[in-house]
């Protein structure tokens, strides 16, 4: 008989020990704390002083063409356009990289800097941008029109959808403009003076338009 109750006893120590261990377990799992959203790593934002040059809607992402202070070229994602009154302007960005999709290649990913915060300030521009009096003068100024017009002026300006000024030439008579040519002359990516045909809506570099009149 006490045997069996020494087995007893045995069988129930074994079985409270038991129990206090899957308790302390239980009570370990529940202390487990949640990580905090405070905790997480939060976006890297970077601040920069930028000349705005371009905004650029022709791709799949939108962007800000920007100059530094090395006059290197820096793009920015952007989720709206830019407003056109801070063309040529200094302006202050916040960014952070984000991770790109690239369009129809299976979902690969890339990095890429995008826009979060962007405000106009002070200061000297890193570029001096084109004016008016210099696209209106450089085209006076080529041979074929110095020989043959005697008036040019900007029939249109640069818009976020095109960057070029449209310049028209000829001569003017005493009740009628007669038309002698018609040139785009770009600001962005670089200065250019290009040709333009308005019949068949077509442009042509200076040299392969001057090599095409011979």
């Amino acid at each position: 008989m006490k045997i069996y109750t020494a087995f007893a006893l045995v069988c129930l120590l074994g079985a409270c020990h038991n129990k206090k261990n899957s308790r302390s377990a239980d009570k370990d799992t529940i202390k487990a704390k949640p990580v905090k959203q405070s905790e997480k790593s939060a976006t890297l934002l970077h601040t920069d002083t930028l000349q705005f040059i371009h905004f650029e809607g022709n791709f799949d992402y939108w962007y800000g063409v920007f100059l530094d202070a090395r006059k290197d070229t820096v793009q920015l994602v952007v989720n709206d356009a830019v407003p056109a009154k801070l063309k040529n302007k200094l302006v202050e960005v916040k960014w952070f990289t984000d991770s790109l999709s690239e369009a129809g290649d299976n979902g690969t990913k890339y990095a890429a800097k995008r826009l979060k915060v962007i405000r106009q300030v002070n200061g000297a521009l890193f570029s001096a941008p084109v004016t008016e009096e210099k696209v209106v003068g450089d085209v006076k100024d080529l041979p074929e029109i110095k020989a043959n017009a005697d008036q040019t002026g900007i029939a249109e300006r640069p818009t976020d959808e095109k960057e070029y000024y449209l310049v028209e030439t000829g001569t003017r008579g005493e009740d009628n403009f007669s038309r002698l040519f018609m040139f785009r002359v770009y600001v962005y990516p670089k200065y250019e003076i290009k040709f333009y045909d308005p019949a068949g809506d077509t442009e042509m570099s200076l040299d392969e338009w001057r090599n095409k009149k011979q």
